[in-house]
């Protein structure tokens, strides 16, 4: 069996001379040699995607929303006093409502008779005439 002094040493990697005290020099000349590539100082397009764009989007979404809240929340009673009564007339017949079905909804626990009767005291009787003959009322 070989003994472990028995086995010649040899130096098996050899480091040339100076190569150590001049290897800082050489890493410094090769960093000194690339340049960076040049940015721009101020790029518009890059500054409108990352920053202005998801802003703009916020804002236009914050005043759809507020301006869509802002319609709801409105009365809805004063919003029916702007609509005409052919309108109104004519979006009944489109959805096949009757005068019956509508009637069978009325409540009239809140109205106040005495306040409806004192329009119609001011009306004549050929004035009411004419209008139980505009709507085929028979009287």
């Amino acid at each position: 069996m070989a003994r472990l002094e028995d086995i010649p040493k040899k130096q098996a990697l050899k480091v040339p001379d100076g190569y150590f005290e001049a290897l800082p020099m050489r890493i410094q000349a090769r960093i000194e040699g690339q340049k960076p590539a040049e940015r721009p100082a101020f790029s518009f397009g890059k500054l409108a995607l990352r920053d202005a764009l998801p802003v703009l989007a916020v804002g236009v979404a914050s005043v759809l929303l507020w301006n869509n809240q802002y319609n709801r929340s409105g009365d809805p009673l004063s919003a029916l006093n702007n609509v005409s009564s052919q309108e109104l007339v004519a979006f009944l017949e489109d959805e096949g409502i009757t005068t019956e079905d509508l009637l069978e909804q009325a409540t009239l626990s809140d109205v106040n008779l005495d306040n409806m009767q004192k329009p119609l005291d001011n009306i004549s009787a050929e004035d009411l005439d004419a209008i139980a003959n505009e709507f085929d009322i028979n009287i």
